[in-house]
């Protein structure tokens, strides 16, 4: 995983301090620039007279960056800021273009009854995203954060196996053992129970999908036997996540509960607002 520039959006909410800090960790292990950008968000002009208070508002976040810049600079990385008035994902895709970002990383806040400037981001940006967020990340400190156990759901999709390759990249990186989960859908068992010769189905797709797993460890060179579940994957995934301690789940956008159309799958959608840790999403 070629990371050289990493965008961290900035919305000096109560996420802030834990995406610097990841953002440090991946910088100072890749040697990467960081670049914060806050987005003072319009989704229209503002009209003359609110000049003076976005002006203000302006100063405001600047004199704020001026600090996390000292912060981040003082641990050898090299950092800029910018602080945009605009569209939240237009101003967004100008400093992924402007900076060359390998990789974006951002807090999570989910609405019930409308999509939130995060999950706007996730759902907008193909690139690599680490989400921020998790009883993991609120525990995270500058300095302080150890990546140890990596989990990496998989259905075999070409996604998926893109997913894998970071883990074992992001493994080496850290020192991290991985752990490699597939899940047998619930609704797929909801299938096999309406046919005849349930037991017999059952066992054929347990084994079809245990040999299936083999090879596509073996494949990626992993020597690991890998965990089999059944169930809601995105429920099985987040109580593994919990039972393992895990400190990064690793996954694809796509290819678990892909519908066409979409750019993040079912699947990774449930697992970014339930995750006890932050998420690297791949793209």
């Amino acid at each position: 995983m070629n990371i050289q520039r990493i965008l961290a959006g900035i919305d000096f909410e109560r996420h802030t301090e834990h995406i610097l800090a990841y953002a440090s960790l991946f910088a100072k292990h890749f040697k990467a620039s960081v670049h914060l950008l806050h987005v003072i968000d319009y989704v229209v002009t503002p009209p003359a007279y609110l000049d003076q208070y976005i002006e203000e508002e302006k100063r405001a976040a600047e004199k704020k960056f001026e600090t996390m810049q000292e912060e981040l600079s003082a641990s050898g990385i090299a950092v800029n800021t910018k602080v945009a008035v605009g569209r939240l994902q237009v101003s967004f895709d100008a400093a992924v273009r402007k900076t060359g970002a390998d990789m974006l990383i951002l807090g999570f806040e989910s609405h019930a009854l409308r999509r939130s400037s995060s999950e706007k981001l996730i759902k907008g940006l193909q690139m690599p995203m680490l989400v921020v967020r998790g009883e993991k990340a609120a525990a995270a400190y500058s300095g302080k954060i150890e990546i140890r156990r990596i989990l990496c759901p998989t259905d075999f999709s070409e996604m998926s196996q893109k997913a894998l390759h970071i883990s074992q990249e992001l493994a080496h990186v850290f020192s991290s053992g991985i752990e490699v989960i597939h899940v047998i859908p619930e609704s797929l068992i909801k299938k096999i129970r309406t046919i005849e010769n349930e037991d017999r189905a059952m066992k054929d797709v347990y084994e079809q999908g245990k040999s299936r797993f083999a090879e596509f460890l073996a494949d990626s060179n992993l020597k690991a036997t890998g965990l089999m579940d059944q169930g809601e994957p995105h429920k099985r995934i987040v109580a593994l996540a919990k039972e393992k301690d895990i400190d990064l789940i690793v996954m694809g956008a796509r290819g678990l509960g892909f519908i066409k159309g979409m750019l993040i799958g079912s699947v990774t959608d449930a697992v970014l607002k339930s995750s006890p840790c932050p998420v690297l999403v791949a793209h």
